[in-house]
């Protein structure tokens, strides 16, 4: 029994050391009476740590995390209900950069704040790596993330990954800029489905859907299980373009321009892949 209580003490010190408390107290959140946390208080937090808001609700209404008057890069839309006690943020690099410099602010309505913290969270997050938490997707559930998700510009990126554990292709997807569905982005009919991401190819869209992600204040992620089981949205993740080979659109455009393959091989324009034109190497 006595090696027992032990190792139970010594648990409970290793949960306790992975926490850093950033605030407590009683503080009945409104727009215009918010939380600041300072940035010297997040001189210690490392991209994958999770932010973790205790508190208490009155009626249904949101969160929003700001750091410098900005929503906080890969945060998401909160909507708050009242059986709601907590709410765990994420950490991306730019939010973790955003809080080192700026530091925090909370804001919302219909809440009363407790406490904050942060502490240990996800090992898998990469400098790639624009939202990281967990969303469950079931008849048509939504995630609506800060357009601050995304870099200025989508050059240089391939693809981006919506990652989940559905474990199959067979759901509904729709990435939209607005509710009524006229600014849809893609959906599963035009991006690649596998078992672990939905991945869209950022090479095959136009200068108006890409102009889209930047329309509104956040782009919604929409998802219908369809007839399997519910699942958890885990991650979105941009891919790059590999290094040195840029995408294909000047080089398509011209077209005198001869096109080879990585073989030395001439091809005609219906090839794809990673193709030379006037001896550089493009994504097609």
């Amino acid at each position: 029994m006595k090696k027992i209580l032990f190792f139970l003490m010594l648990a409970c010190v290793c949960v306790a050391s992975s926490a850093t408390d950033l605030w407590e107290g009683t503080h009945a959140v409104n727009w215009d009476n918010t939380v600041m946390i300072s940035a010297d208080k997040f001189a210690d937090i490392r991209m994958g740590n999770k932010i973790v808001l205790e508190f208490t609700v009155q009626a249904e209404d949101v969160v929003e995390l700001k750091s410098n008057g900005q929503k906080l890069p890969g945060t998401r839309y909160h909507r708050l209900y009242t059986d709601n006690t907590s709410i765990e943020v994420f950490l991306t690099k730019s939010a973790v950069e955003e809080v080192k410099a700026n530091g925090l602010e909370i804001c919302g309505s219909n809440f009363t704040l407790s406490k904050v913290w942060f502490g240990d969270g996800k090992d898998n997050v990469t400098d790639n790596t624009v939202w990281t938490g967990y969303f469950w997707m079931d008849n048509w559930s939504t995630l609506e993330i800060w357009k601050e998700f995304l870099p200025q510009s989508l050059d240089g990126y391939k693809a981006i990954r919506f990652c989940s554990e559905a474990g199959r292709t067979d759901y509904v997807i729709n990435v939209m800029a607005s509710w009524d569905g006229a600014d849809k982005i893609a959906d599963q009919t035009t991006m690649t489905m596998t078992d672990n991401y939905a991945e869209l190819d950022l090479t095959k869209l136009t200068s108006e859907q890409k102009q889209l992600f930047y329309k509104t204040d956040r782009i919604m992620i929409q998802c219908n299980k369809e007839a399997g089981e519910p699942f958890n949205f885990t991650s979105i993740e941009l891919v790059e373009i590999p290094s040195g080979i840029s995408a294909m659109e000047g080089a398509s455009k011209d077209k005198s321009a001869e096109l080879y393959n990585l073989a030395g091989r001439k091809t005609d324009g219906n090839s794809r892949g990673i193709v030379i034109s006037r001896g550089k190497k493009y994504i097609k």
